[in-house]
């Protein structure tokens, strides 16, 4: 790096990112069963003002444990994961500084907490001169509930199990013979509910109060809507990418297929290696269009009846990258959480539709070859924020990959997110009326 040079601006430092963890209190779950203990991996990248608040707060990973946590399963015995909660705890008084805005990001299905850095699910666009500059931005990602990369989730020893959805009556008790699988070898259930209170579990933890920009696609992009429904007044911007206000039959049927694949593997539940390859080979086909497919794994010019073709060596591929890193309960626990979404259902005393209770300032992102979750959904989202008054724009991000665009095509994102920063906060109890005048202010002008 060169010096700076006299009268120069000092352009803005960033630390190195940093993963963490925080103890929380114990969470009901939505159907019934608790999260006890609760503890959630973080990870951070921002200014150099926010390390002593950050360290007050949580239990901050060395750098080199930062490096060799990526994306690698963590599976801990009972008494392990009490003694982490217990470290994890911190008394300190310390809130975020004021100096930059937060910006939260909520991964996908198999992701992991690592947003930015070497091998960030969205490195292209996050870091120093990019969209998401850590030296101006408070940039924050939770491992999300359920999962197997240090959240709480089915991977550890003790995490409930179906039997304890105790909302909905008990177990059925299965006949000789039944070829049902027993519950005491699924997962509790998890909703993205549940998901969005854990991370703002994990938000009052750190003293944040308020978030300048929500953002994540699929599955994060639920969890993004239920974050936005439960706590209006904390986010002044969100941005959904790829998902929808509810599991469509479509994406909850090829979700079952997928289980399907897990449960009949005879390894599960200690070991369904072939299971879980199979379960990603078909989830794979669903983030991806018919022409990316063609351009990446075309057919080949000869032929053998004894040879693969390319796209089926991409999909073993796939398969074995996924088994290899994943933990299989915790997979069926996420795709449950897919299945479960639904934002008319909002679990708070007062109810009522989730659109009805955000306030943030939206841009909502649709793919245009996605075939999992068509664009349609996100306009449609879009046009009922604006009828509530709020201020609410969609914007499509053309990918000839498909659903998966949102992790592939950087040149389409990277506008998109500076466009998000620019749109105008919505938080606060007067968000509708005053963007209402201002609607009425420009129709009458």
């Amino acid at each position: 790096m060169r010096p700076v040079r006299p009268g120069e601006e000092v352009p803005p430092r960033a630390e190195t990112p940093r993963v963490f963890d925080v103890s929380l209190p114990d969470l009901p779950l939505e159907a019934g069963a608790r999260v006890a203990p609760h503890l959630v991996r973080g990870w951070w990248w921002g200014p150099p003002e926010d390390l002593a608040w950050l360290q007050s707060r949580a239990r901050v990973h060395s750098d080199e444990a930062t490096r060799e946590g990526r994306l690698r399963v963590v599976r801990r015995t009972a008494s392990e994961l009490r003694d982490a909660a217990i470290h994890a705890r911190r008394v300190g008084l310390r809130r975020a500084p004021d100096a930059v805005p937060t910006v939260l990001l909520v991964h996908a299905l198999t992701g992991d907490m690592n947003a930015g850095g070497e091998g960030g699910w969205w490195a292209p666009v996050i870091g120093p001169g990019r969209p998401l500059d850590p030296s101006r931005v408070r940039l924050l990602c939770f491992n999300n509930l359920g999962s197997c990369y240090g959240t709480s989730g089915p991977a550890d020893e003790g995490f409930p199990q179906r039997t304890d959805d105790t909302r909905f009556g008990p177990a059925p008790v299965l006949p000789k013979g039944d070829l049902r699988l027993d519950e005491r070898s699924l997962p509790a259930t998890i909703t993205p509910w549940d998901q969005a209170r854990s991370i703002l579990a994990a938000l009052d933890a750190l003293g944040v109060d308020e978030v300048a920009l929500v953002t994540g696609g699929s599955l994060g992009g639920m969890v993004v809507l239920c974050l936005a429904a439960l706590a209006p007044e904390r986010f002044q911007r969100m941005v959904p990418i790829a998902t929808a206000e509810a599991a469509s039959a479509w994406v909850v049927g090829w979700n079952h297929v997928a289980r399907q694949a897990v449960l009949l593997d005879p390894g599960y539940p200690e070991s369904p290696r072939r299971g879980l390859e199979l379960a990603r080979q078909l989830a794979t086909l669903t983030y991806r269009a018919e022409a990316g497919l063609e351009a990446l794994q075309p057919r080949p010019q000869a032929w053998s009846s004894r040879a693969l073709y390319p796209v089926e060596s991409y999909l073993e591929h796939q398969g074995a990258k996924l088994e290899a890193r994943f933990d299989a309960r915790s997979y069926l626990a996420l795709l449950g959480a897919m299945d479960h979404h639904d934002l008319t259902r909002v679990p708070t005393p007062n109810g009522g539709p989730g659109v009805d209770r955000i306030r943030a300032s939206t841009l909502t992102v649709g793919i245009d070859r996605d075939a999992l979750f068509p664009p349609e959904h996100m306009k449609n989202l879009s046009r009922r924020l604006r009828a509530q008054g709020l201020h609410a724009e969609y914007a499509a991000l053309c990918s000839v990959h498909g659903h998966d665009g949102f992790l592939i095509e950087w040149d389409a994102l990277a506008p998109l997110l500076v466009r998000a920063l620019s749109l105008p906060p919505g938080v606060g109890r007067d968000a509708r009326l005053s963007s209402t005048a201002g609607v009425r202010a420009r129709k009458t002008s």
